[in-house]
């Protein structure tokens, strides 16, 4: 999405993340349409694990899950999903979508672990 997206505002560095959430923020409309498709894609995502896995949280990591926006659109977007498919509604409990507490660095620390772990063997 944030590729996508500096791709959209003519932006050379494509992983520019700031960049990206800056034009979403300031109301960039094809910034705006991007954001909130990858979001709903996300959501759908969600919605086909819950079906099978029917968890309580679900957890979204990495330097995008710093973006409280980007959390509070997923759960927007799952919750419109739910209204607008009224028997998905009844039978999906939705799980709760936060961000990781580690954001960006939440891979290293399941990096380290795995190392860890792989030292006590």
């Amino acid at each position: 999405m944030v590729e996508r997206v500096n791709q959209e505002l003519g932006n050379e560095d494509l992983a520019d993340g700031l960049a990206a959430f800056a034009a979403i923020k300031s109301g960039n409309e094809e910034a705006g349409k991007i954001f909130r498709q990858y979001c709903l894609d996300v959501a759908v995502m969600i919605l086909n694990l819950q079906t099978v896995i029917n968890g309580e949280k679900v957890v979204i990591g990495g330097g995008i899950s710093a973006q409280e926006i980007l959390i509070e659109e997923i759960r927007r977007q799952f919750g419109e999903i739910l209204q607008d498919n009224p028997i998905l509604g009844q039978q999906v409990i939705p799980p709760e979508i936060v961000a990781a507490k580690f954001r960006n660095d939440t891979n290293h620390y399941g990096a380290l672990f795995a190392l860890l772990q792989g030292m006590q063997k």
